[in-house]
This record gives structure tokens, C-alpha cells and sequence, in this order.
């Protein structure tokens, strides 16, 4: 004889044992945490070639599509080719793409770490003489006012000199043995390379088979979520892949146009250290919005400590320079590929530089992007569902909605008296209402009396 299974039953008991079950799990985070974060961090440890070779493989494929779409698009467009020999024209391809990346990275860093280091050297050495300078610009500048004169010159012979040791015995002396750790980084980071030889070859595993890996990830998809779920995801990734590689790839490309610009104009300006100020312009210009002005300041403190009034000029370069960059050249590269407004994108550098630092500064506005726009579609969703309309400037001076959808503005004189007409509305409603029961419930009991007349009769 069969048992039947309650299902209702069967689905309390499932429920209370995932109750008791998250509790303990609970219980045990709460009291364990050191020992939760140290599996999870020797777990990262063990997963992390894959990891680097899920990164490398993103990163790496708007090169590898970009070569394959302008010297090898009509390989793979014609069907005489088999699969083998286009499988060994992509693997062509992908190895191209990382020495290509490869040699231009480490040409950049064989250029830039000798000019910085270099640089550096040189404030640290004639650091007494650009104060010295500084003081004796400041001197010709408040000869004309003598009042703000004896205030920052008592100010300077109280604390200028100790000023002057702190700087030079902390700040300098830091920043060059900060510099000499990158310089010794970067070499170590490229005997480390080796390390990440399993994800490279992941990557590349990756990027030969991409077609066949997207289509089971897909099929896994549609496996597990119903069609329309499963479309609306495939669509959402499409769109934060989109948001994601085309702001960071623009953005990248935009800032490489300004640090060589920037390189140009210093080296016709002669400004002073222009290989080290071109790359803090360039690197930090990375940043949306903020980034300009992080770079900027340090790099006009670096003028200002050897001219002044070179440090002027260089001050209204970068200002032109970067009203190019924010007015023709980074909308040329980037377009609309994020849909946020100026508030939205410094809400979001904001909310994700304070959260994650430097790098939640640069993901931080297509991420936010990507938030943005589910809410958005979410919303519109919601409001084509009650027959109301997604157009913002209809919601823009309305002051409530009628039962046939028309947006009424209340003029200025009569909002007084809104509340007093939606009190009285809501007075009648519910008169109204209650008028309808009682003749309901003397229409019953009239019925009732009919019947029992009936019954008698």
C-alpha cells in the first residue's frame, strides 16, 4: 500500500527546517566570524586564477572582437573555411591581442617610471630653493598691501621654517620611497606575471570558445527561469556589458588623449616636470567628474614651488583643456553611454568612492547606471499598468489625478482648501457607502419578512 504525501504538510516541514537550519547558520556567523572570513578568503585564494581569468577574458574581448570584425571578419563570415582553421585564426588573434596589450604596457612603464623617478629626485634636491623662490614671489605680491604683509609674514617666520622641515622630512622623503616601491613593484609585478599564467590560459580558453561558453551559459538560463524571466535577464546583461565596456573602454581611451595632449602643451609651455604631471593628469582624469580637478591641484602645487606665475599659465591650460575634454572630446568618445544626468553621476562617484575608494569612483557611474535604469524600467512597468503615463514633464506641476487620468493643477489660491475638498469627497464616499448598506439590509429584511409571510400563508 502507497503512502500519500501531504503536500501542504510536506512544504511547513521544509519551511521550519530551513528556519532552524538559517538560525544556526546565524548563530554560528555571528560568534565565528573570523573563522567564516577565513575559509572564504582561502576559498578566494583557491578560485582566484579562475577569477583572473574571467577578468582577463572580459577586458580582453572588445581587442580580440575589434580585430576580428576589421582584418578577419570575412574568415569567419565565409562558410568555405571549417572550424579548425578558423579555431587557429582566433587563437592567432587572442595571442596577438595580449603581446600587443603586453608590449605597450610595458613600454609605458619603461617610458614613465624613469621620468617620474627622476622628477621626484628633483623636487626632494631643490626643495629649499623653490621656498626660497616662493618667498620672494610672495614678498613682490604683498609689497602693495602691507596690513595682509605683516600677517603672513609673522605667520611664514613663526612657522615657515618648521613647515619646511616637515615637508621635507616626512611628505618628500615618503613620496620618494613610496616612488621607489612602485619602481620595485612594477618589476616584481612582472616576474608575478607568471603566477597568473593559469588564468591567462583560462582567458584564452575563454575567448576561443566564447560562442560555445555564452550559448550553455544561456541554456542554463533558460533551464532554470521561466522564458520570460530568462529573456529579461539575458537582455539586462547585454545592457550592463554595454553600459559597462563602453564607458570604461571611452573613458580610458579619452584620458590616454588627454595625458598625451597634456604632455604637448607642457612640453611647448616648457612647464617644469611635464612627463610627471602629464601622468597624473592623465591617470586620474580616469575619474568621472572629480578627476580632472584631483589631478589638477597637485600638479599646480608642483608649478607653484618653481614659478609662480608659470604656475598661472599652466593652471588656464588645464582649464581649457579640460573644458575640451568635458564639451567635445569626451562626449565625441563616450556619447550618451550612461543616460545619468551631471547630479546622478556625482551622486554616484560619491556614494561608491566612499564605499570602495578609487576604483568605486571609476565603476561607480555605470554601475549606478545600470541600478538607474532598472528602477526606471521598473517604475515604467508599474505606472503603464495603472494607465498612467511614464512622461516626466506631465508629473512636473501636478497636483493629483482624477479617476480618468487627468493631470489637474491646482492653482496657487485654491491649495488651501485641497485638503478640505478631499475631506469632503471622502465624507460623501463613506455616506454614501453607508447609505447604500442600510437599503441593503432593509431590502433584506423586507425579503426575509416576505418569505416568512409566504411560509405562514
Amino acid at each position: 500500500m502507497k503512502m500519500k504525501t501531504d503536500k501542504k504538510y510536506l512544504f511547513w516541514g521544509l519551511t521550519a527546517l530551513f528556519v532552524v537550519c538559517g538560525s544556526i547558520l546565524f548563530y554560528y556567523s555571528l560568534f565565528h566570524l573570523d573563522n567564516i572570513i577565513n575559509v572564504a578568503n582561502k576559498f578566494m585564494a583557491i578560485i582566484m586564477p579562475i577569477v583572473d581569468g574571467l577578468v582577463l577574458a572580459y577586458l580582453m574581448s572588445p581587442i580580440t572582437n575589434f580585430f576580428e570584425k576589421k582584418l578577419m571578419g570575412d574568415v569567419f563570415r565565409n562558410k568555405t573555411y571549417n572550424e579548425k582553421t578558423k579555431k587557429r585564426i582566433r587563437l592567432l588573434i587572442v595571442l596577438f591581442s595580449y603581446l600587443l596589450v603586453g608590449f605597450i604596457i610595458y613600454e609605458f612603464f619603461k617610458l614613465v617610471i624613469p621620468e617620474l623617478k627622476v622628477s621626484i629626485q628633483s623636487i626632494i634636491d631643490q626643495f629649499d630653493v623653490y621656498a626660497e623662490n616662493f618667498e620672494k614671489w610672495l614678498d613682490k605680491i604683498l609689497v602693495n598691501f602691507p596690513q595682509l604683509e605683516s600677517v603672513v609674514s609673522g605667520w611664514w617666520s613663526g612657522n615657515g621654517s618648521d613647515l619646511t622641515t616637515w615637508i621635507s622630512e616626512n611628505v618628500l622623503t615618503k613620496a620618494n620611497d613610496f616612488l621607489a616601491t612602485i619602481t620595485s613593484g612594477v618589476f616584481s609585478v612582472l616576474t608575478a606575471l607568471w603566477n597568473l599564467i593559469i588564468g591567462i590560459i583560462i582567458s584564452i580558453y575563454l575567448l576561443c570558445g566564447k560562442e560555445t561558453f555564452l550559448g550553455q551559459a544561456k541554456k542554463m538560463v533558460y533551464a532554470l527561469m521561466k522564458r520570460s524571466t530568462a529573456n529579461a535577464f539575458i537582455h539586462n546583461v547585454r545592457f550592463t556589458n554595454k553600459t559597462f565596456i563602453g564607458f570604461l573602454g571611452g573613458k580610458i581611451i579619452d584620458s590616454i588623449i588627454i595625458g598625451i595632449l597634456c604632455l604637448i602643451l607642457t612640453s611647448i609651455m616648457d612647464t617644469p616636470y611635464k612627463t610627471l604631471i602629464s601622468v597624473i593628469v592623465g591617470v586620474t582624469n580616469v575619474i568621472p567628474f572629480f578627476g580632472p580637478y584631483i589631478g589638477a591641484i597637485p600638479s599646480a602645487i608642483l608649478v607653484l614651488m618653481v614659478d609662480p606665475m608659470e604656475c598661472l599659465h599652466f593652471v588656464i591650460m588645464i582649464f581649457l583643456l579640460q573644458q575640451f575634454d568635458g564639451n567635445i572630446l569626451g562626449p565625441k568618445i563616450l556619447g550618451d553611454s550612461t543616460g545619468l544626468s551631471s547630479f546622478w553621476v556625482i551622486f554616484s562617484i560619491t556614494i561608491f568612492g566612499g564605499l570602495f575608494g578609487v576604483l568605486g569612483m571609476i565603476v561607480g557611474v555605470p554601475l549606478f547606471a545600470v541600478i538607474y535604469t532598472g528602477i526606471k524600467a521598473y517604475v515604467k512597468a508599474k505606472l503603464e499598468a495603472k494607465d498612467l503615463t511614464n512622461e516626466t514633464s506631465k508629473y512636473v506641476y501636478v497636483d493629483y489625478i482624477d479617476e480618468k487620468h487627468n493631470y489637474i493643477k491646482i492653482p496657487r489660491e485654491q491649495i488651501s482648501g485641497l485638503f478640505n475638498i478631499i475631506a469632503e469627497k471622502k465624507k460623501n464616499a463613506e455616506a454614501d457607502q453607508e447609505t447604500n448598506i442600510n437599503n441593503n439590509v432593509k431590502n433584506s429584511d423586507s425579503d426575509d419578512s416576505y418569505n416568512n409571510n409566504d411560509r405562514q400563508g
